[in-house]
């Protein structure tokens, strides 16, 4: 069976093209003439390469294949970013979903993500797959592309043009998460060097079990489903605190008020259009005081999905900046 795994050179990409290559499937991962393959090394898969924006590419790579993977993706939160994130995670989706559908793929697996279903505004709100989309009016860059990215996978089902499953994981915690640009501020946690945190929440899940989780769904989700493959909901003070706890160092003793978050990212913002490096942006402070709480109980239910205690990805993901000699 010819499996095609798009993004299989990042983070989760490279777990899921393991997997798949240790199942024993002939896996292709496509990556573009200079990506960075670091992430695969030792993984016995083929390349070919393509781009998803680019859609003759993935008309040649596509050919005689079962089933696609895409996980190919930008993840930002500055509007100078937001292009970029239309064209890869919008545009590209697109290109995908065309060309599965004109090479009649069997099954197509989108990896979308919790941000596509939105974020709550207190602990109270926590959000399941049927929950409406609550936050088009803050035009969040990452949230607004993911989730036009989730509705083009979704009509193309509804009409019967394509066999999908879509799967929306929530912030994914192992070893190797450190590289993620998105996780700076993570590391300085575990190095001790961050002093405060924000108001929100965040949920927890181990790579380990989003991984069984998207070959589950593959197997057994149903056509034009969205699961959400989420863990532990815990306060953004808990989460660091759980990182200094295992980095062995001391939690931030501080938290930021909500107000001067927001003031420092419109600062960030307008210092962005000087062509300046600003602190954060708006889209950041946005991000780190909201709930992003979630309920797995359809995926558990339907896939058989088991997340395990957020200390336990936790405590892998600081082992992993251990043994790099991050914590120094």
């Amino acid at each position: 069976m010819k499996i095609l795994v798009t993004g299989a050179n990042g983070f989760l990409g490279s777990w899921v093209t393991r997997a798949l290559v240790n199942e024993g499937h002939h896996v292709y991962a496509l990556v573009r003439p200079k990506s960075d393959l670091s992430e695969l090394s030792g993984v016995q898969c083929k390349y070919v390469h393509g781009d998803v924006t680019d859609v003759h590419s993935l008309l040649e790579a596509f050919k005689g294949v079962d089933t696609v993977f895409h996980l190919a993706g930008v993840i930002a939160y500055k509007k100078s970013q937001r292009h970029l994130m239309d064209k890869v995670n919008v545009e590209g989706t697109a290109n995908v979903v065309s060309v599965c559908r004109e090479h009649k793929v069997r099954r197509l697996v989108y990896l979308s993500s919790v941000v596509a279903i939105g974020a709550g505004y207190t602990p109270q709100d926590i959000l399941n797959e049927d929950s409406a989309y609550n936050i088009s009016d803050l035009n969040l860059g990452y949230f607004e592309t993911k989730h036009e990215a989730e509705k083009i996978v979704k009509k193309a089902c509804d009409k019967g043009e394509i066999n999908a499953v879509m799967l929306n994981p929530s912030t994914i915690y192992g070893a190797g998460d450190a590289k993620k640009g998105s996780r700076k501020m993570q590391l300085k946690v575990a190095q001790g060097k961050l002093k405060f945190y924000t108001s929100g929440g965040v949920n927890v899940v181990a790579v380990e079990d989003v991984v069984q989780g998207i070959l589950s769904a593959w197997k057994n989700g149903r056509n034009g489903e969205r699961y959400i493959l989420s863990g532990e909901n815990i306060l953004i003070k808990d989460l660091f605190a759980m990182i200094a706890a295992e980095a062995g160092v001391k939690p931030p003793p501080y938290q930021m008020p909500d107000s001067v978050l927001h003031t420092v990212g419109a600062i960030g913002d307008a210092m962005e259009k000087l062509g300046l490096k600003g602190p954060l942006s708006r889209e950041n402070a946005y991000t780190a005081t909201m709930y992003h709480w979630f309920d797995s109980s359809k995926a558990q239910k339907e896939l058989g999905f088991k997340p395990r205690p957020a200390r336990e990805a936790i405590h892998n993901s600081v082992q992993w900046m251990k043994d790099q000699g991050l914590l120094k």
